[in-house]
């Protein structure tokens, strides 16, 4: 005898996406997504890919990223190798406008990460963004995901 039999009520036909729909018609907001990735990551106690691919999938910074033939391939190998730091170094480097790791330190069993916005403009500051979790990998893309929330 089941437990719970309540119906699922579908979700509104405006809601739906429409087998003609692309990633450009949809009308997700990428705030809210990069948010929700924040999130998850704070959240997570151990960082797992499938986050890692979802910042891919999420931060406007990456949009061009599957594109980059060599960089991608590079980055589904370290992937493989459960080189989750390693793939998120590439994420990072492999943004537009880059990003470079100023510090990634360890104090009292937490992580902090320090990535830098490179300019594109001689003489513009970049922005530094901090991250602080208790797995290394997770304080990286914890820290590239807050880079990703400032894009202008």
């Amino acid at each position: 005898m089941p437990i719970h039999t309540s119906p699922i009520a579908p979700f509104p036909t405006g809601m739906r996406r429409q087998p003609g729909d692309t990633d450009a018609d949809r009308n997700d907001d990428t705030t809210d997504s990069v948010a929700s990735l924040r999130r998850r990551i704070s959240a997570a106690r151990v960082l797992r890919e499938h986050l890692v691919w979802e910042a891919v999938r999420v931060l406007p910074g990456l949009a061009g990223f599957r594109e980059a033939r060599d960089d991608y391939a590079r980055f589904r190998q370290l992937m493989e190798r459960d080189d989750l730091g390693g793939a998120i170094l590439l994420l990072a480097a492999s943004a537009a406008p880059r990003r470079e790791l100023l510090e990634l330190s360890q104090v009292s069993g937490i992580w902090s990460c320090r990535l830098a916005t490179v300019a594109a403009q001689r003489g513009r500051r970049p922005r530094i963004h901090a991250a602080h979790h208790p797995d290394r990998a997770a304080a990286l893309l914890a820290a590239l995901v807050a880079s990703g929330c400032t894009d202008a």
